[in-house]
């Protein structure tokens, strides 16, 4: 497969990608919950080998995984891909474009759950149909989809975790330090409070500080960011910062993971500063011979979104799994 190059992404991207898909793109929104919609988008493949749910990460939209979708669409792969609530285009809490409130975490599995049973799987293509299912998240995505697939066990036969979050990296404050810190600002109604060092979207591109060494990924997306304030949202509040902690503890629970029926690729990277390795390596030691873990240790956090060199083995990964 064919994989676009950083030297003309923007024009690739543009010229190519976006027109492809926007030919084989539907969208809609369902409400689990009154008054909260939640917003998805739908791509069929040419010649259909399967369908995949794709669950994108903290902070993130589905337009920025369309280089993802069109490789998967290319290998044949239909696409249901999610907005996860307090995101994008879904229900927001917060009039704070800034800001990400998630307030109980199993809204996000619940949220997938009734999208993956009442909207993907009784689409015309899944209904009756024999053909696998997949499910695909990174980071707190990955992380959703661990605990999703401990929940539901037999609805998708195969996962893909890019740096799924199963342990956060709260750098030099100690995690105890940090749960009781949120546990005391939650219960003293501060829980919607920006995360102590946090700031609102900054119109300045910082490419060096960024989740990938693609210095053109980074800056495409970042042009989109611009334009659009849906998707200017970075901040998490401190109750957020206790439900991504409740999401890792689930997932790493030994009787959680021993649910799990689905064959699973993990990959990992090697300079990731949002989520720690140790939490990846013990949820693949918990699956045995379930999971295997691919390490990119010159990759950043969003290996998807990574430099031609890192993505072309990435996607070689995929390929022969799927």
């Amino acid at each position: 497969m064919q994989l676009l190059k950083e030297e003309n992404y923007a024009e690739q991207m543009d010229g190519e990608v976006i027109p492809y898909l926007e030919k084989r793109k539907t969208g809609g929104t369902f409400e689990r919950t009154a008054g909260q919609p939640i917003y998805y988008e739908h791509f069929t493949a040419d010649l259909p080998k399967g369908t995949l749910v794709l669950v994108h990460g903290f902070s993130e939209s589905v337009p920025k995984f369309y280089e993802t979708i069109y490789y998967f669409l290319n290998l044949g792969w239909h696409v249901w891909a999610i907005q996860q609530r307090e995101h994008g285009r879904s229900y927001r809490s917060t009039a704070d474009p800034a800001l990400i409130c998630i307030e109980d975490h199993r809204d996000l599995i619940k949220d997938l759950h009734w999208f993956v049973k009442k909207i993907v799987f009784r689409s015309p293509e899944n209904a009756g149909s024999s053909l696998p299912r997949v499910l695909f998240g990174h980071s707190m995505g990955g992380g959703v989809c661990a605990c999703y697939l401990a929940c539901y066990p037999d609805d998708f036969q195969k996962a893909i975790l890019s740096s799924p979050m199963l342990e956060l990296d709260s750098g030099a404050v100690p995690a105890f330090a940090a749960q009781f810190y949120a546990w005391f600002m939650i219960h003293t109604g501060k829980g919607r409070n920006y995360m102590p060092g946090a700031a609102p979207f900054r119109d300045v591109p910082d490419p060096e500080s960024s989740c990938t060494s693609s210095e053109a990924r980074y800056n495409y997306w970042f042009a989109i960011q611009r334009r659009e304030p849906r998707y200017q949202m970075c901040v998490p509040a401190i109750c957020t910062a206790r439900q991504l902690l409740e999401i890792t503890r689930f997932a790493g629970k030994a009787k959680n993971a021993g649910r799990i029926n689905a064959r699973i690729l993990l990959f990992q990277a090697g300079k990731d500063t949002m989520v720690k390795n140790t939490g990846q390596d013990k949820f693949v030691r918990l699956l045995g011979g379930k999971a295997r873990l691919v390490r990119f240790p010159q990759a950043k956090h969003e290996i998807y979104f990574e430099k031609d060199s890192i993505l072309n083995d990435y996607w070689k990964e995929i390929e022969e799994f799927l």
